[in-house]
């Protein structure tokens, strides 16, 4: 009797087990829903992506244009002051007294403090660049990194037919899609969007205090320039 109860009762729990079991229809409608919610995320990750890669393209293309911007007017505020300079050691050659070789030294000071000058913008031009390049590589990891996230959110429903046999366990297979998607879900609203997002909004407010910073450089640049040209004014009327 116990061994009739016992083989009733395995018979009962497979019965239990075969009914309870998805049917290939049933795991091809399941399937078909997690195909879609997989690909709309691929699209959510996909149209960050393009935000992204729109706004590093802005941000430092306006770092780039604005650091010109400082570089030019730099330079013409470097033009005015040389051709200042210039032109009163020129109208002190005209003075009848004038030390024409003493004010011709003068000229190769102006002439030296010119190339100094130049050398300073060329570095502060350069620390810039050296920025920009460096901001450039970093945003190009992240936009990769991203891209191979939204990638492998649109691949992960057909690779999971490699990793599953759906016609053995169906219910296996549906239960690896939801725990993933899940997960995937998860990841990207956390980790991966939230400091991505960071990285972008630093970018943009970092980006006038990167042109404040080239525009402070370039100015000391100007007031050293200024400060050595007062010490050959000075030198112009001994002359």
């Amino acid at each position: 009797m116990k061994t009739f109860v016992s083989i009733a009762l395995c018979l009962f729990v497979a019965a239990v087990s075969v009914s309870a079991q998805l049917s290939m229809s049933e795991f091809a409608e399941i399937a078909e829903q997690y195909r879609v919610r997989f690909d709309d995320l691929s699209e959510d990750k996909d149209s960050f992506l393009r935000f992204a890669r729109v706004l590093i393209r802005a941000e430092l293309k306006g770092l780039n244009e604005a650091t010109l911007a400082n570089l030019a007017d730099a330079r013409n505020e470097i033009d005015d002051i040389l051709t200042e300079i210039r032109t009163e050691i020129a109208d002190a050659t005209l003075e009848p007294n004038a030390n024409e070789e003493c004010l011709l030294r003068l000229v190769d000071s102006v002439i030296a403090e010119g190339r100094t000058a130049g050398d300073g913008m060329s570095s502060c031009a350069a620390d810039k660049i050296e920025i920009k390049e460096g901001l450039g590589d970093e945003f190009r990891t992240l936009t990769n990194t991203l891209q191979r996230i939204a990638t492998a959110a649109s691949e992960y429903p057909l690779f999971s037919y490699a990793q599953h046999n759906s016609f053995s366990d169906p219910q296996e297979h549906v239960d690896w899609l939801e725990q993933n998607y899940e997960a995937q879900v998860a990841f990207w609203d956390n980790v991966a969007r939230p400091e991505a997002q960071e990285d972008l909004d630093n970018l943009e407010i970092n980006r006038p205090a990167l042109i404040a910073e080239n525009r402070a450089c370039l100015n000391a640049v100007i007031a050293r320039l200024n400060t050595a040209f007062t010490g050959i004014r000075q030198q112009i009327n001994s002359c």
